[in-house]
C-alpha cells in the first residue's frame, strides 16, 4: 500500500526529505517486505510525531534499531532509530548509563571500561542495542533481564509520551518503579507477543563495578580475537562433572560463596566453536574436546579487585570444583584459548560462530527458574531429541543443553538446541513438534511457568494473563498501527 501524496507529504515534513523514502527500488534494502515507507527520526519529538500521523492515516508503523529481529508486515512504517544513536549521560556517582536506541553495548561497554564501570550484555552480542532485555554472559554477577532497566521514556501507540519510574516524577533516571508511574511489565513484555508497542527513546542502564583493563589488548580478527596476555587477576576455566547433580552442587557453592565473574553452562561444542575459525578445525577440537570431558560442565571467569581478592576466588574456585568432583580442561588453559575465551565472552562476542556454524538453522526453548528445575526438564527435553538424530532430522551437537546461573544462582537460565536443514520439511515439522511438546510438558510437570506454548492453554493456569496482555495491548493501541494492536482490533 503506498501513501497517498498528502500523507507522505506530511511525514516529510516532519523529518526532511533526506529522511525518508518510499522507493520501492530501495526499501528492499532492509528487509524483503514491501513497505509503505522507511522513516529516520532524528529524536523524541519526531518519533511523536510520526506515530501521531500513522494514527491519522490509519497506517501500522515498527521500528528498528540495530535490526536484529523483528515481525515485519507488508504495508508498514519501518521506522529505522540509526540516528538516534547518542549516550546521553554515563552517572558514574549513581552508576546509570542512559542511552537512545541505536547505541550499540560495544559503543557503551568501550566508554564504561574506561571508567571501571560495566553492564549486562545480552547473550546476543555487542553489536545489539544497548537498550536490548535479555540475558547474558554476566548475569551471574549483574543480575539480567529488566531488572538492569530503570527508568524508560516511551512513545505510546497512541503518540503519547510516558517516562516510567523516576523520571516522570522527578526528571532523574535512577529507579524504574518510583516515585513514578511503574509500568515494568508493560514496557518489558515478559509475555508473548514479547514486544511491547510504541517505540522506546530512552532508557537507562544499570552499571556495575570493573575491576578489568581500561583497554584490553585485542589481537586477530572475527571470529578469533584473542588476548595476547591475560589481564592481572582474572582467569578462565571450564570445568567438566561426572554428573549433572554433581555439576550443580558446584554451582550452588560458587552462587554462595559470590566467588565468579561469569558462570556459563556451555557445552564442548560450543567451546569448539567459539575458539576455532573453521568447520574442519572445529571438528578437530570438538574431537579433542570431547575426549577430555568427563560429563556436563560449565565455563567461568574470576576477576579479583586485587591480587588478594583473586588469590582467594582462584582457591575456592578450585577447591569447589574439585570437592564435586570437577576436572578443569588442559586445552582451555592454554594461554591462546584461555584469552580468545576471555576476550569473547566479557565482550560478548562469542555467540558468532556458536550460533551461525555449519549452516543450516536452529530452533530453541530458552526457559527460565530455578536452576535445578530447568536442569532436569532439559535432559528430559534432550532425551526427546534422540529419535530426530537418529532419523537424521537434526544434527547430534554433542551437548544436550546449556545454560548459567543468574544472580550468583538465584535464579538461572536454560536453552537447548535442535540444529535442522531448514529446507527440509520433515525435519522442520519434527523440530516444531518437539518444541510444542517440550513445552508443555515443562508447563504440565511443573517444571516452570512456560508462557511459550499454546496461550489459550497456559493462560488460565497464570491468572489468564494473556487476556489481560489483550486488553492492555486494545486500550494503548485502539486504532491498531502496531502490527500486535492491529491483530487484535
Amino acid at each position: 500500500m503506498a501513501l497517498s501524496k498528502e500523507a507522505y507529504k506530511e511525514f516529510r515534513d516532519v523529518v526532511g526529505e533526506e529522511n525518508i523514502c518510499a522507493d520501492p527500488a530501495i526499501m528492499p534494502a532492509y528487509y524483503s517486505t514491501d513497505f509503505a515507507a522507511v522513516i529516520l527520526p532524528k529524536d523524541t519529538a519526531e518519533v511523536q510525531a510520526i506515530i501521531k500521523l500513522c494514527n491519522k492515516h490509519k497506517v501500522k508503523f515498527r521500528p528498528i534499531c540495530t535490526g536484529w529481529s523483528g515481525m515485519f508486515p507488508k504495508d508498514i512504517i519501518l521506522l529505522d532509530l540509526r540516528r538516534m544513536n547518542k549516550i546521553i549521560e554515563i552517572n558514574e556517582k549513581n552508576m546509570y548509563a542512559v542511552v537512545e536506541p541505536y547505541v550499540i553495548s560495544s559503543q557503551l561497554q568501550a566508554e564504561l571500561f574506561k571508567r571501571g564501570l560495566n553492564f549486562c550484555i545480552k547473550g546476543a552480542g555487542t553489536n545489539c542495542s544497548a537498550m536490548l532485555r535479555g540475558h547474558g554472559h554476566m548475569d551471574q554477577n549483574t543480575g539480567g533481564d529488566d531488572r538492569n532497566h530503570l527508568a524508560i521514556e516511551w512513545v505510546t501507540p497512541e503518540g503519547d509520551i510516558v517516562r516510567s519510574g523516576a523520571l516522570g516524577s522527578t526528571g532523574d533516571w535512577f529507579c524504574g518503579d518510583g516515585p513514578g508511574p511503574s509500568l515494568r511489565s508493560i514496557l518489558t513484555s515478559a509475555v508473548p507477543p514479547g514486544v511491547t508497542p510504541g517505540v522506546f527513546t530512552k532508557a537507562a542502564i544499570k552499571l556495575y563495578h570493573w575491576s578489568g583493563p581500561s583497554v584490553y589488548d585485542i589481537k586477530g580478527v572475527s571470529p578469533n580475537y584473542h588476548l595476547e596476555e591475560i589481564p592481572p587477576n582474572m582467569m578462565a576455566r571450564y570445568y567438566s562433572f561426572p554428573s549433572v547433580e554433581k555439576m550443580w552442587q558446584a554451582e550452588i557453592a560458587l552462587g554462595e560463596n559470590e566467588i565468579c565473574f561469569e558462570l556459563m553452562g556451555f557445552n564442548i561444542s560450543m567451546v569448539a566453536a567459539n575458539i576455532t575459525t573453521s568447520n574442519e578445525e572445529e571438528e578437530q577440537v570438538f574431537n579433542k574436546l570431547n575426549a577430555e570431558v568427563k560429563g556436563p560442565g560449565f565455563f567461568v571467569i574470576v576477576m579479583g579487585n586485587d591480587a588478594e581478592d583473586f588469590a582467594f576466588k582462584k582457591k575456592a574456585l578450585e577447591k569447589i570444583c574439585t570437592d564435586a568432583g570437577g576436572e578443569s580442561l588442559k586445552s582451555v588453559e592454554e594461554p591462546r584459548t584461555e584469552g580468545i575465551l576471555m576476550a569473547q565472552c566479557t565482550r560478548i562476542s562469542a555467540s558468532i560462530r556458536e550460533t551461525f556454524r555449519n549452516g543450516g538453522a536452529f530452533s530453541s526453548i530458552p526457559i527460565m527458574g530455578q536452576r535445578d528445575l530447568t536442569i532436569r526438564w532439559a535432559i528430559g527435553a534432550g532425551e526427546a531429541k534422540k529419535p530426530l538424530i537418529e532419523k537424521g532430522l537434526i544434527v547430534d551437537d554433542g551437548g544436550a543443553f546449556f545454560g548459567w546461573g543468574v544472580e550468583q544462582g538465584h535464579l538461572g537460565k536454560t536453552e537447548i538446541f535442535c540444529k535442522f536443514d531448514p529446507r527440509n520439511a520433515e525435519a522442520k515439522a519434527a523440530v516444531e513438534k518437539w518444541q510444542k511438546e517440550q513445552n508443555l510438558r515443562a508447563f504440565k510437570e511443573s517444571y516452570f511457568a512456560s508462557t511459550m506454548g499454546p496461550q489459550d492453554e497456559i493462560g488460565p493456569a497464570l491468572s489468564n494473563y494473556h487476556l489481560w496482555w489483550r486488553n492492555t495491548i486494545r486500550a494503548i493501541d485502539p486504532n491498531g498501527v502496531s502490527p500486535e494492536g492491529g491483530a487484535l482490533v
